[in-house]
């Protein structure tokens, strides 16, 4: 009787009787192989992630002590750079599952280690140093035009207080064009370039299908002077690619969720000419410069995050990014504007705590929202168009000169049923000389409104 409810389940399946639980199917395949176990594992660590975030199915489990000598050293006082690569190249002849050893890895070499195709990283216990005496760029690990590699656990620490500021050396770094890139359960600190860098060739050799779960990123980055101290901009030896805890450039269908970035030495995050992205549920606090940057990039959605403490913008959308949103999330005490949101188009800014931004009483710099032209953009991008700015709070200091602003070459600007609360609540609007058409602005609790006749003096871009 059994047997035919079976075939009738499989023949009626899409019709009218759900289909058998993934669990359940999970659960049976980790009991033929160890192999599935690994997915199993993946699968109670998170249910809703992708299966293709762990071990693959048919791949083989290599235990890396397999490389190490007999009486290997655990305490990274030994490198053993050459006997992990050796592991990891044994992708080259079919998927693997390296499983390393709990133990604290020396780096001594920045070219890294590099990663093929195919590979999955067990890293739970594991730690990567980099050695002190490093005085060359690189990063720990590298892959350039793999495809489905995943790092699971570990952690990756740099010696930044050891090296000069012109040494930039980074956590993983992945060029060309790759595919099903996952990151998970990781911790990266002080570094000097970013925790995670991707980097694709571009806009037709993107990097795409990247997921970025529950990493830490602690004190990394290179080295940005503040604009209102002498020297100002990224110190000599590094370049803007080197910013940014998680930078992605051309990357395509990413997913960042649930991390922690914070004490950057220069943005928390960079996204450059990124597509389809998501960014929830993260923390970005007291970087030295931006928070959370999207630059000339589209369909990226920020929700649900905190972002706290930033030492320039707390979230820079700009240079023509196109249909990006900003819901949900706090924006607090960064120490320039909380928004800045230039010659974009599209953008969607609904249901945010914008807090006592400003701090650093910048000149004009000081307010919650700036929406202008920016004097400097490579993207040419005419002007700042079709933004909703609605249903949000803001909670402004004593020190701010202005809430929101709206300046040169702007137009069809809706402001719409937000809340204005503390000591500043004005609205600047600039005129049609100052090339601001179509701005609306309604039913905003407690807020005033002046519009004006003659440009504020400008700010330069940042």
């Amino acid at each position: 009787m059994a047997d035919r409810s079976d075939r009738g389940l499989q023949r009626d399946r899409g019709r009218c009787e759900a289909p058998e639980p993934i669990h359940n199917r999970t659960l049976r395949t980790a009991t033929a192989t160890a192999v599935g176990l690994a997915v199993a594992i993946a699968v109670t660590l998170g249910r809703e992630r992708p299966l293709v975030a762990g071990p693959r199915p048919g791949g083989r489990v290599v235990d890396v002590r397999a490389f190490l000598p007999a009486d290997f050293k655990t305490d990274g006082s030994v490198s053993y750079q050459e006997e992990l690569q050796r592991a990891l190249d044994e992708a080259k002849s079919g998927p693997v599952v390296l499983r390393f050893p709990q133990a604290v890895f020396r780096i001594t070499d920045p070219a890294g280690l590099r990663v093929h195709s195919h590979t999955t990283l067990l890293l739970h216990g594991v730690t990567f140093v980099v050695a002190e005496t490093v005085r060359r760029d690189g990063q720990v690990f590298v892959g350039r035009d793999v495809r489905d590699v995943t790092f699971v656990g570990g952690r990756i620490i740099g010696r930044r207080d050891h090296w000069p500021d012109s040494v930039n050396v980074a956590g993983v770094r992945f060029y060309g064009r790759c595919r099903q890139l996952r990151f998970r359960d990781m911790v990266f600190e002080a570094l000097s370039r970013n925790a995670i860098g991707l980097f694709g060739a571009g806009p037709q050799a993107m990097i795409e299908d990247v997921w970025v779960e529950n990493v830490v990123g602690r004190d990394c980055c290179n080295v940005y002077i503040d604009y209102l101290q002498p020297g100002a901009g990224p110190v000599e030896g590094s370049k803007r690619e080197d910013q940014g805890i998680l930078a992605f450039y051309f990357v395509r269908n990413f997913l960042v969720r649930g991390c922690t970035l914070e004490r950057s030495r220069s943005d928390g995050t960079h996204f450059y000419r990124c597509v389809d992205g998501r960014f929830v549920a993260n923390r970005v606090l007291e970087s030295k410069m931006g928070g959370y940057f999207v630059e000339t990039s589209s369909y990226i959605v920020a929700s649900n995050n905190i972002i706290r403490g930033n030492g320039s913008r707390g979230v820079t959308i700009e240079r023509g990014s196109r249909f990006c949103t900003l819901t949900g999330n706090v924006i607090e005490d960064s120490g320039r504007e909380g928004l800045w949101a230039p010659e974009s188009s599209g953008l969607v800014i609904v249901g945010n705590i914008f807090r006592r931004n400003g701090r650093k009483d910048h000149g004009i710099l000081d307010g919650e929202i700036m929406i202008d032209k920016s004097a400097f953009d490579p993207s040419k991008t005419p002007r700042a168009e079709d933004y909703l700015i609605a249903n949000n709070l803001f909670i402004t200091g004593a020190g701010q000169d202005a809430t929101i602003r709206v300046r040169n070459r702007s137009r069809r600007i809706v402001i719409r049923g937000n809340v204005f609360l503390g000591p500043t609540r004005l609205i600047l609007v600039g005129g049609r000389d100052q090339g601001v058409e179509d701005v609306v602005v309604e039913d905003n609790v407690g807020a005033t409104v002046r519009r004006l006749d003659r440009l504020t003096p400008g700010s330069r871009r940042e």
